[in-house]
């Protein structure tokens, strides 16, 4: 007996469902239903599975899921910045859970181009690190930072080595960024921190330059300190290696061990256009991204 192959739009109300469930712990039916647009009503029975997830629900739940729930009215629980931001990825972990972003820096314009796009701040985004006084940045309850890691990744060191540049904090225009991290945290000592990194940070000039930051970071700044590496594809169609360092002003009951990854991450497919008719048509969007009637995304992406 050959197995049944599940349709692609049972899937997608899969999906659905499974992302209402997630909101239903934050919020209660009535914000789900001023959010989506809908009555109370037609969201008790998407819940109940009475009626099918629509194709819209999908992007509308993660909307609500990733933002701040001052969205709904209800307070910050706690405010966060995020350095070296790139286009704010690890951002939205900390907004899905309440907190508020109010202090962002990152130099690179096309990243700012499209972290003004992903978040519409209400704050100016911040260059060059370097040059703002840590005084100056407000006062914050978590500091995010994924500092440069070219001059600790595999590639990064092996292109430095092969031009006959310095790498690690002999860099002096990336390496040493991670203590203008250090000079922060001690200016506004956040009650915590979250730091990422290539895996290859661990092991560069032989452990010596993790040795330096956990010094620093323990010894120096005096917060309890924990490490672990995490792969990206239990979350992301990619193999791909990051250290997380997470930092506690106060010694903290905190231990990696707790942390439930999913065994396996989404499928390339999944996060790809559909071309088989079911695609969506957003209103934001129109064809913007994806040919409705041709049925294709459009040709000057990939």
């Amino acid at each position: 007996m050959s197995a049944k192959i599940p349709r692609e739009d049972s899937v997608s109300t899969a999906h659905s469902r499974d992302l209402l469930r997630q909101a239903r712990q934050r919020f209660t039916q009535q914000q789900i239903a001023a959010h989506v647009g809908k009555d109370v009503k037609t969201v008790r029975r998407w819940e109940k599975g009475e009626t099918p997830c629509p194709a819209m629900l999908d992007a509308t739940l993660r909307e609500l899921l990733s933002g701040s729930e001052r969205a709904v009215g209800t307070p910050a629980r706690f405010r966060f910045v995020d350095l070296f931001a790139g286009i704010g990825g690890i951002r939205l972990g900390f907004e899905a859970h309440g907190g508020e972003c109010v202090f962002t820096s990152e130099w690179n314009p096309f990243s700012n181009k499209t972290y003004l796009e992903n978040h519409g701040d209400r704050h100016a985004i911040t260059g060059d690190i370097t040059v703002v006084p840590a005084a100056d940045i407000p006062d914050h309850d978590v500091l995010l930072a994924g500092f440069p890691c070219q001059p600790f990744s595999i590639a990064g060191v092996s292109k430095k080595n092969a031009l006959g540049r310095p790498h690690g904090f002999e860099c002096t225009t990336q390496g040493t960024l991670f203590f203008d991290v250090a000079r922060i945290i001690a200016e506004k000592r956040p009650a915590a921190f979250l730091l990422e990194n290539v895996k290859n940070l661990l092991s560069h000039d032989r452990g010596r330059t993790f040795d330096v930051i956990l010094q620093v970071l323990r010894d120096e700044l005096g917060y309890d300190v924990h490490y672990r590496v995490i792969d990206g594809r239990h979350f992301t169609p990619q193999h791909r290696e990051r250290i997380i360092i997470a930092g506690f002003r106060e010694p903290a009951a905190f231990t990696w061990d707790a942390l439930a990854l999913p065994d396996e991450g989404p499928r390339l497919a999944s996060i790809l256009h559909r071309t088989d008719g079911t695609e969506p048509l957003l209103p934001a969007d129109g064809d913007r991204f994806f040919d409705h009637r041709a049925r294709r995304v459009q040709p000057k992406y990939t």
